[in-house]
């Protein structure tokens, strides 16, 4: 039973929005009336089939998502987004719809600017990397015209009066044309298709093919049956299609005869390459987990409390050992594929492990089990010769939107397991690293979230590739270095790798929590190995093979780090830097948990070590029923017990990160990244979220407050333009003194999706402390993610800080607004939220009854 339990805010009361700031983006004006009369008859011609469009500022986008290929021209840059935009912004009718800094570009996918002594700022023209833009004209006209213009731009051609904005835009391009082959095949995919034909000549290659979404039923049609006579014209075989139009997803997986693919690496004369049709080739969407082998002793758990009530979690991962002596009794198990016929039973390392942190957590420091069954939804088989891995003959996107479908229920049919709301994705496509672009999967889980009001808490990833350390030449050099300057050196060569080393599908997507790997572990003796050492001198760091952030428009991934091993590092190769690895967990750190007996003698009482961010989120979703369970205790005093389930799954996110901290490394890890460039915090800043998102969460802070904090919990539903404003009532012990205090405010959400849309979500929540300063003698926190980064996802996190001593003002209430702002056409449609406000000070005083006093402890309709 909690002490002091979670409070509930007062009721909200609707008020305004606060006006929209100035400055920014100012918009795009189109020629119009005399001033296009007076204009050079070209630029005229381009104007007149502009106007024969649906809208009259055409949108580039950095997402080719629901346009129309046929109308679709690739603008490749050659210089930063920030030159780029600058010259689309002198473009009449011409808006650049993508995020970016005009102090800094944020280069993660275009051309780097030189940092060698000299050359400070220039262009390093030997790592430029290739960044596009997508404009869909309204016509084939206009498509023409603006090619033709471009062709004259590239011959020299004088351009006639009126065109100079197209030569400053043309100047920052590499090149303008229409969708072609090389937008439909990535390099990614070459470099899959050699791999596959090199390691298997003979086979047909999978190739996972994804069709421009038409928007009516006929189009689709015909590009569905004009797809399959063109893969079966090369020879291929089409083994699976699925449609899903609510994330504009059509994907057909198919085989391709080894011998196309040589002219398909080519991009040449093929017709797979040259289909209107198609959108992209890429390798199939494959989510893999590597076996274990398990240890010899058996878990110890003791006594454990029964098992009551329905499942509010699911694990979607791989087959597990149901019969294992720690998980008998506690799952529920839904395998309507009947995928454990596929899946040896000393195979299935990684769904036994994840259902056993979810229930038990760390077996190395035991806790009292969950007392909710388990759902669980096998989605990987185990074979015996390769890692376990998702069917290789089904779209991904088709088997986790029926395995939702199913847990929740459609208007005709119920769902087998509808009180689930938290699902577990410990699972990631390393062949999909992110890159810009959002991937179905990612699609699929925001609409998901959206629809259901379900949490999803996804596994940032894991980078296996070795770091280089160029500090240090031998390995002797890195063993007599220090334990600060070896952290140093490994923190230094993960930011250096950054763009190797991101999130993997579908840790990107905007509705979910991402988590990643914190360095720590309750491993007390560890086992000593050769030429390996432990890289970070205490846990308050990511693990060095956590993929790393920022996530889609540079928003806070992964949002969340929890205990993911005590991750050792090896080294692989030496001269001209050192090169360091990963070692496997075995027996010298990482989380204990439940496994099959991989010497295959029926034994159900074996444990593994499992390490990454796959553990982390599973601790993670274990954290999270904690909390929900805590909320439902009304026998234990919780004031939410009667929040209403559409409400669950929001307030519970807004916990979860509304208890996470950065903790005392971000300056170091801000002084690594940089920029040295005071000017450049926000970008500073950013940098630094890469590796501490919001934090590491202290749940038991929220769940049972200490005597000097109060933590007040909120919910209600807000239209775009409308807003509401909470009154929380004050402490009277902090009036007038200097006591230290803080005020942490968290909004989360799960909005609409809107695919093709260059923002992805449809509406934006922001909060603030109103008149702060006056009000308590807070500011904004310094130590903490930047105010842009935050407002990009789908949790809004501040914290505020003071120590002056002021007089109360309204009665001693502060206020704090949340407010809702349309962000992609949203249409006026109201989104579900919760808010958490915590008031805190830094010494003894008694600042929870106080506020709990003044309360007059209610419940509270939702606003």
């Amino acid at each position: 039973m909690a002490e002091r339990p979670l409070l509930i805010l007062p009721t909200a009361e609707a008020i305004p929005p606060p006006p929209s700031p100035r400055g920014g983006a100012k918009p795009i004006i189109p020629v119009r009336g005399t001033q296009a009369n007076r204009i050079a008859p070209s630029l005229r011609r381009l104007r007149a089939a502009l106007d024969r469009g649906t809208e009259r500022v055409l949108e580039l986008r950095a997402d080719p998502t629901a346009l129309a290929p046929d109308r679709v021209i690739v603008f490749e840059i050659a210089g930063t987004v920030a030159d780029f935009a600058r010259a689309a912004a002198r473009v009449p009718g011409l808006e650049l719809m993508v995020e970016y800094q005009t102090e800094s570009a944020p280069d993660e996918f275009f051309a780097t600017k030189d940092t060698r002594k000299g050359r400070e700022g220039q262009r390093r023209e030997d790592k430029l990397v290739d960044g596009r833009f997508y404009l869909a004209m309204p016509d084939i006209a206009a498509l023409d015209e603006l090619i033709r213009l471009w062709n004259r731009w590239v011959a020299a051609q004088e351009f006639d009066e009126g065109l100079a904005p197209f030569k400053h835009l043309f100047a920052q391009l590499r090149t303008v044309r229409p969708w072609g082959p090389q937008d439909r095949i990535p390099d990614e995919t070459i470099a899959y298709w050699r791999e596959e034909v090199r390691l298997h000549p003979d086979r047909p290659v999978r190739t996972e093919v994804e069709l421009w979404y038409r928007r009516t039923p006929e189009r689709r049609e015909q590009a569905r049956l004009g797809f399959r006579a063109l893969v079966a014209a090369e020879g291929g075989t089409v083994l699976h299609e699925t449609l899903v139009s609510e994330i504009a997803y059509h994907g057909v997986l198919i085989d391709i005869p080894g011998a196309a693919i040589p002219a398909l690496i080519d991009r040449g004369n093929v017709g797979l390459a040259l289909a209107d049709d198609v959108m992209f080739l890429r390798p199939q969407t494959v989510l893999s987990a590597p076996t274990a082998e398990a240890l010899e002793d058996g878990a110890q758990i003791g006594h454990q409390p029964p098992v009551a009530g329905q499942p509010i979690a699911a694990l979607l991962d791989g087959v597990p050992l149901q019969g294992h002596e720690i998980l008998a009794g506690r799952l529920s198990l839904d395998d309507p594929d009947d995928l454990q016929a596929r899946a040896l039973v000393n195979r299935r390392f990684h769904g036994t492990a994840m259902a056993s942190l979810i229930l038990h957590g760390d077996l190395n420091a035991p806790e009292p089990a969950l007392t909710r069954p388990l759902y669980l939804r096998p989605l990987m088989i185990a074979p015996a010769d390769l890692d376990e891995h998702t069917p290789a003959d089904r779209l991904l996107v088709d088997m986790l939107y029926k395995a939702i479908v199913r847990i929740k229920g459609v208007e005709d049919q119920p769902g087998v397991a509808p009180t689930v709301f938290l699902v577990n994705l410990s699972l990631g496509d390393r062949r999909r690293p992110f890159a810009n672009l959002v991937s179905p999967l990612a699609r699929l889980l925001d609409f998901l979230a959206a629809k259901y009001d379900i949490l999803f808490l996804v596994s940032a990833g894991n980078v296996s590739d070795p770091l280089v350390l160029p500090e240090f030449n031998q390995w002797t050099e890195f063993e007599a270095a220090t334990p600060q300057e070896r952290e140093r050196a490994i923190l230094t060569a993960m930011f250096a790798a950054k763009h190797d080393r991101s999130l993997l599908s579908p840790a990107e997507a905007v509705n979910v929590l991402t988590i990643g790997a914190q360095h720590t572990d309750n491993v007390e003796n560890r086992v000593a190995t050769f030429m390996a050492f432990d890289p970070f001198d205490d846990p308050a760091l990511p693990n060095a093979s956590c993929a790393l952030g920022l996530g889609y428009r540079r928003a806070v991934k992964p949002d969340l780090f929890l205990p993911g091993g005590r991750e050792y590092m090896r080294m692989v190769g030496a001269g001209a830097g050192v090169r360091v690895g990963f070692g496997p967990a075995l027996r010298t750190f990482g989380l204990g948990a439940a496994a099959p007996d991989s010497a295959n003698l029926g034994r159900l009482n074996q444990t593994v070590y499992t390490d990454g961010t796959s553990s982390a989120t599973a601790l993670a979703t274990r954290a999270a029923h904690k909390l929900f369970d805590s909320m439902m205790d009304r026998d234990g005093g919780s004031l939410l017990a009667d929040v209403p389930p559409a409400y669950h799954a929001a307030v519970v996110k807004t916990l979860l990160v509304h208890s996470a901290r950065w903790n005392e490394k971000g300056d170091l890890v801000k002084d690594i990244c940089g920029p040295d460039d005071p000017r450049r915090w926000v970008e500073r800043t950013a940098n630094a979220t890469r590796f501490l998102g919001f934090g590491v969460p202290d749940v038991a802070r929220v769940l049972d407050c200490a005597e000097n904090q109060a933590t007040l919990v909120g919910y209600g539903t807000l239209q775009p333009s409308h807003a509401h404003r909470y009154r929380i009532p004050l402490p009277r012990s902090l009036e007038g003194v200097t006591d230290p205090r803080q005020v942490s405010v968290t909004v989360a959400w799960f909005t609409p999706v809107k695919a093709g849309h260059q923002s992805c979500r449809t509406v934006k929540l922001e909060a603030d402390a109103v008149d702060a300063k006056q009000a308590l003698g807070i500011s904004r926190f310094k130590d903490q993610r930047a105010d842009p980064s935050v407002k990009k996802g789908t949790v809004f996190h501040e914290r505020f800080s003071g120590e002056q001593a002021v007089p109360f003002v309204d009665d001693g209430h502060l206020s704090v607004r949340v407010w809702c702002k349309d962000d992609a056409g949203n249409q006026g449609n109201a989104v579900r939220y919760a808010i958490a406000v915590t008031i805190e000070a830094g010494t003894p005083l008694g600042v929870y009854e106080e506020v709990r006093e003044r309360l007059r402890v209610r419940a509270r309709p939702p606003a």
